[in-house]
């Protein structure tokens, strides 16, 4: 189960008419607690077709005990990578062929690179030795499967292989259920400056002129999958910009002292004033590398009519829209009113030295080929974005102690759904606050 429909029912909500008794039926995290038969699920928090959301699916699974995720960056296709493919195959072997995975090991082993050359444009891919597919009987591979954890994050997809891009995690860890045992809301507050700390700060405001066509609507021109400048190959050519002066206000994190593990959602909660009633609104988390670079890491996306949080559904580490239209409102002119812009998942280890950096802006350029409808807000309007000891605006992500990267720093570019490019400082512009 690739975890694709439950993303494209919550999006079709998006809209300015959801209709949640025509979507929610049709949403997986509303019947998949039906399912009683074992599951494998792997998809991608970079997914260029689909988005991250389908890891909300993981702790709604409880008809079965037999279940097992692999998440991971990456795009469309690497829920079939090396990794994700032996476990696939050995669950089908086990829960559905009912024989043991070697009978066939062999001739998947080997017929490996010609279909990651055909799939992902990628040459000399083979799969990773597996231990299941090393056990001689059938009882023995099950017993060994079920001793898996379920819940498994492959970091870094890209920097595993010989090559930069090549589908291989720099390394896994694999825990006991989802939510990640012991992950902690940590917050960073947007300070003076472009400063994003660990502590509240005094009372100011910035603004940027949020411009529906600031930049191109997506980051990628080229083939979508395995064509010229294919999308699946190991290192396409993202356009990825720099948001001009005074469209977007951006905040970073003094150097980490250790390396920081987020897994899971996460949110941008701002105070803001807008001069118009409506603006879609993006908030994009990235890594500031001490080697002068910058990765991105995630996105989310808020419709800011639509910013009322369903309460009933709502954590701090997971806010959920109403999307309800009796709960649109639009933004005032005149005051400061909250507005939280969920994040998609990520699954992401922030090195030591390294900066997180978070930027708000109008939607444009973070995607590769999607990006908002036509019929969204359009023109211009005079955004600020106020913090105060008593109304901070902050970014706030799922911390995870206790893992930390056992590898270097990936190449630039190299991860796989995950552009890089040259760092640029950006100075916000202040407003009254």
């Amino acid at each position: 189960l690739h975890g694709e429909a439950d993303n494209l029912m919550r999006n079709i909500s998006n809209n300015d008419s959801p209709r949640p008794k025509v979507v929610d039926p049709l949403t997986p995290a509303t019947f998949v607690d039906r399912i009683r038969v074992p599951v494998y699920m792997a998809c991608q928090w970079t997914d260029e077709q689909t988005g991250g959301h389908c890891a909300n699916l993981a702790d709604e699974f409880r008809g079965t005990k037999r279940k097992w995720f692999d998440f991971t960056n990456g795009t469309h296709v690497d829920s079939l990578a090396p990794e994700q493919f032996n476990r696939w195959y050995d669950f089908l072997q086990i829960f559905v062929a009912k024989r043991a995975p070697i009978t066939f090991s062999a001739a998947i082993q080997a017929g490996a690179p010609v279909i990651y050359e055909a799939a992902m444009g990628i040459s000399g891919v083979t799969l990773p030795p597996d231990p299941i597919q090393a056990q001689p009987t059938y009882e023995l591979a099950r017993d060994a499967f079920l001793e898996l954890e379920p819940i498994r994050i492959l970091f870094d997809n890209g920097a595993g292989g010989s090559e930069p891009g090549q589908p291989y995690p720099g390394f896994q860890e694999s825990f006991t259920r989802w939510p990640i045992p012991g992950s902690k809301a940590r917050s960073w507050y947007l300070g003076r400056d472009g400063v994003l700390s660990g502590r509240r700060s005094a009372r100011h405001a910035e603004r940027f002129r949020w411009d529906a066509e600031g930049l191109p609507p997506t980051n990628f021109t080229g083939s979508t999958s395995t064509g010229e400048n294919g999308l699946w190959t190991a290192t396409p050519e993202y356009e990825w910009k720099q948001h001009p002066k005074g469209t977007a206000v951006s905040y970073r994190s003094r150097p980490l002292a250790k390396d920081t593990s987020v897994i899971g959602a996460g949110a941008v909660h701002l105070w803001l004033r807008s001069s118009k009633p409506n603006a879609d609104l993006q908030a994009t988390v990235t890594e500031v590398r001490p080697d002068g670079n910058e990765s991105f890491v995630q996105s989310g996306w808020l419709r800011a009519k639509a910013r009322r949080l369903d309460a009933r559904k709502s954590t701090p580490l997971e806010p959920v829209l109403s999307l309800r239209q009796r709960h649109f409102s639009p933004l005032p002119r005149d005051r400061f009113v909250p507005v939280t812009i969920p994040l998609y998942y990520e699954g992401h280890v922030y090195r030591a030295g390294s900066r997180i950096r978070v930027t708000v802006s109008g939607p444009n350029g973070e995607q590769p080929i999607w990006a908002f409808a036509k019929t969204r807000p359009r023109g211009t309007a005079r955004i600020a974005v106020l913090s105060t000891r008593r109304k901070p605006s902050r970014l706030t992500l799922p911390v995870v102690r206790g893992v930390d990267a056992p590898t270097e720093l990936p190449p630039c570019p190299g991860l796989r759904g995950q552009p890089c490019r040259d760092y640029e400082p950006f100075e916000n512009r202040t407003a009254r606050p």
